[in-house]
């Protein structure tokens, strides 16, 4: 798991330079090459929300899926429990010990793979983030443009 987080921030990093080298190529460039920018800028963005969305919603489903097989899992054991308690007392002590341990061990992993999607989840808004700060950094840069422009035609 800690593998996939490392390879995300990696490609969210190399996104990021990414950005940074089309800002700087931008600047380069004339305005209408920046309208272009902005038009790609604008798609990819709408495109990574899609995505993060779509992602989002599967992660929800199979999350909803997980929890219900588990409560009624954990909630017939519990009624199984119950049944037997008066015949097997004592050794129940040592049998319920063992699920409750098993029951731990299994909301930690849960637990865990929670923390491990909440973390890509970040990285996934991030990049979004990013492709919105893409897409403003060039609108800004446009306006400088045409400030300038209205500038130079005042003088």
């Amino acid at each position: 798991m800690s593998t996939r987080l490392s390879e995300a921030l990696a490609t969210l990093s190399a996104k990021s330079k990414s950005v940074e080298d089309k800002l700087a190529r931008a600047q380069a460039d004339g305005k209408a090459k920046i309208s272009a920018h902005i038009a790609e800028a604008k798609s990819s963005a709408e495109k990574a929300k899609n995505d993060f969305v779509a992602k989002a919603s599967a992660a929800k489903t199979d999350v909803d899926g997980k929890v219900s097989t588990a409560k009624g899992a954990f909630e017939g054991k519990i009624a199984q429990l119950k049944a037997d308690a008066a015949a097997r007392k004592a050794a129940l002590g040592a049998k319920v010990a063992a699920t409750k341990q098993a029951i731990n061990v299994k909301d930690a992993e849960w637990n865990y793979n929670d923390a491990v999607d909440y973390a890509n989840n970040c990285i996934d808004w991030a990049l979004v983030a990013l492709a919105d700060v893409e897409e403003a950094s060039l609108e800004a840069l446009d306006a400088k443009l045409r400030l300038d422009s209205l500038k130079a035609g005042a003088v």
